[in-house]
């Protein structure tokens, strides 16, 4: 009876973690999951307290090791789906917007000196 309170317990408790990290990053998301899994994996296997422990431990690690691979994974597809800054022509290659480069002449800003230097302006067409 004692086994089905303590898998009770690891249970809810891993709900509960979940429930809270649900609007967060996959990493929290993993590391929830994988600490009731593997709370629940520790105590099937050792049938003790240090078991559950270890097993929570290993499955939080492990859970947010892979949540933020996907997390990792995410990101670096959002940002190959940009769009370039500049308009491609037919070659492959960029045009720049209608503007020009302008030198500024060095001046005291903010209590601070800052030497001169060049500033693209652009146009409106």
């Amino acid at each position: 009876m004692k086994r089905v309170y303590i898998i009770m317990l690891v249970l809810s408790i891993g709900f509960f973690t979940f429930s809270c990290a649900s609007t967060g990053y996959n990493t929290q998301k993993g590391a929830a999951i994988g600490a009731g899994i593997g709370a629940i994996a520790g105590q099937a296997i050792g049938q003790d307290t240090a078991g559950t422990l270890i097993g929570a431990a290993g499955g939080a690690l492990a859970g947010a090791i892979l949540g933020n691979a996907v997390d990792q994974d995410v990101t670096n597809q959002k940002l190959a789906t940009r769009s370039p800054a500049y308009a491609s022509t037919e070659g492959g290659a960029t045009e720049a917007p209608p503007g020009e480069w302008v030198t500024v002449p060095g001046q005291w800003s903010g209590g601070k000196w800052v030497p001169s230097h060049k500033v693209w302006v652009p146009v409106n067409p």
